[in-house]
């Protein structure tokens, strides 16, 4: 595998992630460790970086050929892990958590694992193996009222109810196997102009179904709160509205002092704010680099700091 993933919004993500040289920092979606490689050169030696991906051959390839002077522990689980392996290896309280949700090139370049609608390959779209429920699975046994649930709740796709039909209408000529049918089908449903944003929504609600993906980021944020020292930093990068919208609410909630009514004399939920904002508002990137990353065209950065427990 030759393609090697362009670290979305690295300066920021520096910038805002690192308050300790050499502390412990944790990167959520390793990938091909384009981050976790440029964080590296940014740490004192005696930094520690922990980094997790789903994927064994995400975490094959970094074992293979991340080379870093810190000491490295790559963890083969779901980021939905995260506290309880940071805390497995010694680490129960870390500096800087990042959250890169966006598709690495590892997995998205990759045919087989059928990200893409460009090139076609087997529909499974699974980030582990460990994950039962393939793409296939669900195309070709899902009930046509749960199929449009999954098009319009996380692909917002407009024509939900006509492909979900049609998919159902086609499995039942042939089994859809590949992401080359799948496409087929979308397309015959929408007209050209609006094609690729189709199959773009489509196999994005597929994919994020299939990987629980925002019950895996709500988790997720609550762990990384309760795993930050006083002082560190989240920093998330997302790439769909779905996504932000999860990490917005999340954060607007933690940032939060007392949340009773204002009628209330005095506090009755003793919520206290956990984190402060260290980005005002979100953070994208900017022309040149959209230029030289496509894949940055979509990707929101928020940041925030850990408030003393």
């Amino acid at each position: 595998m030759d393609t090697i993933h362009i670290p979305v919004l690295l300066e920021e993500t520096l910038t805002y992630l690192i308050n300790k040289p050499n502390g412990v920092y944790v990167d959520c979606t390793l990938g091909t460790g384009g981050h976790f490689s440029e964080l590296s050169k940014r740490l004192d030696h005696d930094a520690v970086l922990i980094g997790f991906d789903a994927d064994p051959t995400a975490i094959k390839h970094c074992e293979e050929n991340l080379r870093i002077s810190q000491k490295k522990i790559l963890v083969n689980s779901n980021f939905k892990n995260l506290r309880k392996y940071c805390f497995r290896n010694g680490y129960p309280k870390v500096n800087g958590i990042l959250m890169d949700l966006g598709m690495s090139s590892f997995a998205l370049d990759n045919p087989n694992r059928g990200f893409s609608f460009s090139k076609d390959g087997n529909l499974d779209m699974r980030f582990s193996p460990e994950i039962i429920e393939t793409a296939e699975h669900f195309i070709n046994n899902a009930k046509v009222r749960d199929m449009i649930h999954v098009f319009r709740k996380y692909g917002q796709e407009k024509k939900s109810g006509y492909i979900a039909r049609k998919i159902i209408a086609e499995r039942e000529k042939y089994r859809i196997k590949t992401t080359a049918q799948l496409a087929k089908i979308i397309k015959e449903c929408v007209p050209p102009p609006y094609q690729i944003k189709s199959l773009s929504r489509i196999f994005q609600a597929i994919r994020i179904f299939i990987n629980h993906e925002y019950d895996v980021l709500e988790n997720a944020l609550n762990q990384a709160r309760d795993t930050l020292l006083p002082g560190g930093r989240l920093v998330v990068i997302s790439y769909h509205s779905g996504e932000d919208t999860i990490t917005k609410k999340f954060i607007n909630y933690e940032v939060k002092g007392c949340l009773c009514p204002p009628e209330f004399p005095i506090c009755q939920c003793s919520h206290k704010a956990s984190f402060k904002k260290i980005t005002k508002k979100i953070v994208v990137a900017n022309d040149q680099e959209i230029a030289l990353n496509s894949r940055a065209r979509s990707a929101k950065l928020r940041a925030v700091e850990r408030l003393e427990e």
